[in-house]
């Protein structure tokens, strides 16, 4: 049975003229489908608690739906569905979803195929596409804070304009493990910690352009000692995924690590804020989530 979990703000409503056709489309096909609204993470991930076991819980919305449902499905083992219809949809895109074909997740969810998904946690939060910390958080937190008329690609800039006007560089210290068990190390003045398990994150900026996110590696992406005019300079090349030959650029494959900041500094999950600290504890469950997808 396919439980769709809906945002109906996500992407300023944009699934709610969708929804009838799609329900009407997967009854069609045999399907057997049960509709949630809500609109809160904690009543999303309350839904798919009561679900059986059997059920697919499905996010049909944007990144911090899937946040919200991926998170009870790897509490429950429950099977995840996506249908994209968010500002960003990165998980989406990691999955071979685009977000301007919802026909394409439609016809995943009726052909049923079950893939495994590695799930990383920060500080035992999971999540499915990236968790960073440093600059990329900042402009995360000050987005919420974005005018309403602002969508998509102009809210991520908006939250970078505010976050580079208020730019501090901090040292950090990380200890990472790779997938062979050697120890890998990267300390001094940094701009951000990107920790990938997708390529994207914002809609548009390619840390990580090979992560993948059933390969059993976190993609680390630090960039260095930039100053504001560096982070204006290097920001289109993230948008094209040409930034990791930059030699103030850093790229890292584990499966686990430990990051320190010299004093607190924000961090995130998915977009979603995951408070302010100096420590940071990320670790890799490989193929720990069930999720249809092509």
């Amino acid at each position: 049975m396919l439980h769709l979990i809906v945002n109906p703000t996500a992407g300023r409503g944009r699934a709610l003229p969708h929804l009838d056709a799609i329900v009407r489309t997967l009854e069609a096909a045999g399907a057997t489908v049960d509709v949630h609204t809500t609109a809160a993470p904690e009543a999303a991930r309350a839904v798919v608690a009561t679900l059986p076991e059997q059920a697919t819980a499905v996010a049909v919305g944007g990144d911090g739906t899937v946040h919200a449902v991926m998170r009870a499905c790897f509490e429950h083992d429950r099977r995840l569905g996506v249908l994209p219809f968010g500002s960003g949809d990165d998980f989406a895109h990691a999955l071979g979803l685009g977000r301007t074909r919802p026909d394409a997740a439609v016809r995943a969810l009726l052909e049923g195929r079950e893939r495994r998904i590695d799930v990383g946690t920060v500080n035992d939060e999971p999540f499915v596409n990236a968790f960073g910390t440093g600059f990329d958080a900042d402009v995360a937190r000050r987005i919420l804070a974005a005018p309403p008329n602002f969508h998509g690609l102009a809210r991520y800039l908006y939250g970078v304009a505010s976050a580079l006007r208020d730019f501090r560089l901090t040292d950090v210290a990380l200890e990472m493990t790779t997938l062979g068990g050697e120890l890998e190390r990267f300390e001094g003045p940094a701009l951000l910690v990107a920790v990938q398990n997708g390529p994207r994150t914002g809609g548009s900026f390619r840390f990580a352009p090979g992560a993948r996110p059933d390969d059993g590696v976190l993609d680390v992406v630090v960039a260095g000692a930039f100053g504001r005019a560096g982070t204006l300079a290097i920001l289109p090349r993230v948008i094209r995924g040409r930034h990791l030959d930059h030699p103030k650029v850093h790229r890292f494959a584990v499966t686990s690590i430990d990051l320190r900041w010299s004093r607190p500094v924000a961090g995130h999950a998915e977009g979603e804020p995951v408070g302010i600290g100096g420590d940071y504890r990320v670790r890799l469950n490989p193929g720990a989530l069930r999720v249809v997808a092509p």
